[in-house]
């Protein structure tokens, strides 16, 4: 089972998945019985829906990896090996593949039920409300509570972005009262992943090696970013790329002669200023150089305080972390913060400026790569980034508990 802000990424992609695998039913019909749980024929319409929007993802993957040229996919023609990858060697079929998945589920949940019985653990009241209220947002606007909060602070409509969850489950025949449920299931499988494998659980995962595999996936670094495409997303010219590098190049050497990276921060951002008013009013091209917003797509931000909206910057008063108005994360492939420059940053001497370009996204990045482990950041980023990093280490065999578990009941 995947987490459930991926899941939902994937399901928000696609259209009605789940209708070739549902029949008709009686509302409240049990489907199964799994252990002592139960579970109506709309909770697995839900997971159905779920396990197919996966399975189709996956499959989107495939097929852009092998770059395979099709205008429409059967997704039916494909199949699954029996560690649930696609491939031409498969011998699962789609249909049925996506029926064991929502199966799986079904008994994960049905695992957590007993245990968390056995050892006298519920959710809370604030997690349950916090369940609630995200499958309020989901279903009738198709993101989470703080995306609808994010877009619309900025002026968007998330109804325009976004389709409600509740447009296609109720196609499927699934209540919102049964996917409250299903979210809360959710939240559940994290509530116990955490008191197994979190910060003094049974199977604590030790400091070591979160620090290590921290160091090991993840850099941080001041950083400015100097696009080299104006406005419309046109290419600059030669000569106008040319005196961005040496832009670029001058900030680096003044930072490392000892100027601080703020003060080159704030001429960086007045000096933009400067010249979007001077193109604004001869309506030429703007450049566009040195871009300050947060880069959403590369997970780097270099105005909003840290690598994206939802890790560095919230809670910056609680934890103590000062101010670093400029300070992006860069992760390995494969990670949440994954970042197309994460080796070249790697790279580089903790302290020094460099210039580097960004050949996949047009840029040059002035970089100073910082020690995520310094004093100076009073282990904001450990703190942050622990229930991510023992998500990434643990959740296969959290994943492995919980099917072996359900397999029994």
């Amino acid at each position: 089972m995947k987490k459930l802000s991926k899941l939902l990424a994937i399901v928000l992609s696609v259209a009605m998945l789940a209708t070739a695998f549902v029949g008709c039913h009686e509302k409240d019909e049990i489907a199964f019985k799994i252990g002592d749980s139960e579970f109506t024929s709309a909770m697995y319409s839900c997971v159905l829906f779920i396990a197919a929007g996966n399975a189709r993802s996956d499959i989107d993957t495939y097929i852009k990896d092998n770059k395979i040229e099709t205008k429409t996919v059967d997704y039916s023609s494909y199949k699954f090996d029996d560690k649930g990858n696609v491939s031409a060697e498969g011998t699962v079929p789609y249909n049925t593949y996506v029926r064991n998945e929502a199966i799986k589920v079904l008994k994960q949940y049905a695992a957590l039920d007993t245990m968390m019985k056995a050892n006298n653990l519920k959710l809370d009241d604030e997690s349950v409300q916090s369940a609630q209220l995200e499958a309020f947002y989901q279903w009738y606007y198709g993101c989470s509570a703080y995306n609808y909060q994010y877009y619309t602070g900025m002026g968007y409509n998330p109804a325009s972005l976004f389709t409600p969850m509740g447009a296609y489950m109720e196609k499927n025949g699934v209540a919102y009262s049964t996917y409250q449920k299903y979210v809360e299931y959710e939240v559940a499988y994290t509530f116990y992943f955490n008191h197994l494998y979190g910060e003094g659980g049974e199977k604590e995962v030790p400091t070591d090696e979160l620090t290590k595999y921290m160091t090991e996936n993840y850099t941080v670094a001041d950083s400015i970013s100097f696009s080299k495409k104006d406005s419309d997303g046109k290419a600059l010219s030669d000569e106008k790329i040319a005196e961005l590098k040496a832009i670029a190049d001058g900030y680096a050497e003044r930072l490392n002669a000892g100027e601080l990276f703020e003060d080159i921060y704030k001429e960086e951002q007045a000096r933009l200023e400067a010249e979007n008013k001077k193109d604004d009013t001869t309506s030429s091209d703007s450049s566009s150089s040195g871009d300050t917003s947060s880069d959403a797509s590369s997970n780097e931000s270099t105005s909003s305080g840290t690598a994206s909206s939802d890790t560095a910057s919230s809670g910056s008063e609680d934890k103590g972390y000062t101010p670093a108005d400029y300070v992006g994360i860069y992760g390995k492939e494969g990670t949440p913060y994954e970042h197309d420059m994460f080796s070249e940053v790697l790279k580089q001497e903790f302290g020094k400026a460099v210039v580097l370009e960004d050949t996949e996204n047009s840029r040059y990045l002035l970089v100073v790569r910082r020690d995520m482990t310094d004093s100076s950041f009073e282990n904001y980023w450990f703190d942050n980034m622990r229930d991510t990093m023992t998500s990434e280490l643990r959740q296969d065999e959290y994943d492995n508990f919980l099917n072996e578990y359900g397999n029994t009941l």
